[in-house]
């Protein structure tokens, strides 16, 4: 089994727990269907030379503890200071010790939009997100069938919640070039070996001639990251480990 075959099936099991405290009925009966709003998630991230989605995250399987004084509060306000576009925010708990808490707590003092990082396995994590205060989710399409993408997608629809579906190669940028909504994010970390490289979206951006918004994911540590991957038509940069330790110039 390897990582990510993991963290899915920790989250499969936490989530059965979850579901046995607070039923999705129980959940469903929170959010005011009438009173949705509007998600800004996909609207901030356009009419721009570059637009940075700035991560909030304790730590990670690859770089283990990336901070040890967390206060995801200081950094969405520190991240909102510099002009980041949107922000997201981990909140798996094992792995990557993340909390649903963090995203509430900096959903009531920023204005930025947020991306509810997590492993998305199931409708109730959905609902959950719009719950919380989330703009935008992740839908991965390494660990989610062509219908449960549809189906997940629809429901984002539903909840006027933006999504980001994000893929690792070809065969899966192939599944998701119909998602005329999604946003498209690559991730340059591989990940069920973890290993990172940013050119990993410059040959899937050749690849993909769609209008969606496109997303680089993992590896940007330089401006000098972000100018090389500009020269390929890529104007969007989910920015995390770099920013959290300080060590992006």
């Amino acid at each position: 089994m390897n990582i990510l075959d993991e963290i899915v099936a920790n989250t499969r099991s936490k989530l059965e727990d979850k579901k046995r405290e607070e039923p999705l009925d129980d959940l469903l009966s929170k959010i005011d269907m009438d009173n949705l709003g509007e998600s800004i998630f996909k609207r901030s991230l356009v009419g721009k030379s570059q637009s940075i989605i700035a991560e909030i995250k304790k730590a990670s399987p690859s770089a283990g503890l990336i901070s040890k004084d967390f206060d995801p509060v200081a950094k969405a306000k520190e991240y909102e200071s510099f002009g980041a576009s949107a922000l997201s925010i981990l909140t798996e708990e094992d792995y990557f010790k993340g909390s649903v808490q963090y995203l509430i707590d900096v959903k009531a003092v920023s204005n930025l939009p947020i991306l509810r990082k997590d492993f998305i396995i199931d409708e109730y994590q959905i609902y959950e997100s719009k719950l919380i205060g989330a703009d935008c989710i992740l839908l991965i399409a390494s660990i989610l069938n062509d219908d449960e993408l549809k189906i997940f997608s629809e429901i984002a629809d539903k909840l006027s919640l933006d999504y980001i579906i994000e893929v690792h190669d070809k065969d899966e940028l192939f599944r998701v070039k119909n998602f005329s909504e999604a946003i498209i994010g690559v991730n340059n970390r591989n990940l069920k070996t973890f290993e990172v490289n940013i050119e990993n979206s410059i040959e899937l951006r050749k690849e993909f001639q769609e209008n969606n918004i496109f997303v680089s994911e993992s590896g940007i540590k330089t401006q000098k990251d972000i100018d090389k991957l500009k020269k390929h038509n890529i104007n969007v940069f989910l920015i995390g480990e770099s920013l959290m330790k300080g060590d992006f110039f």
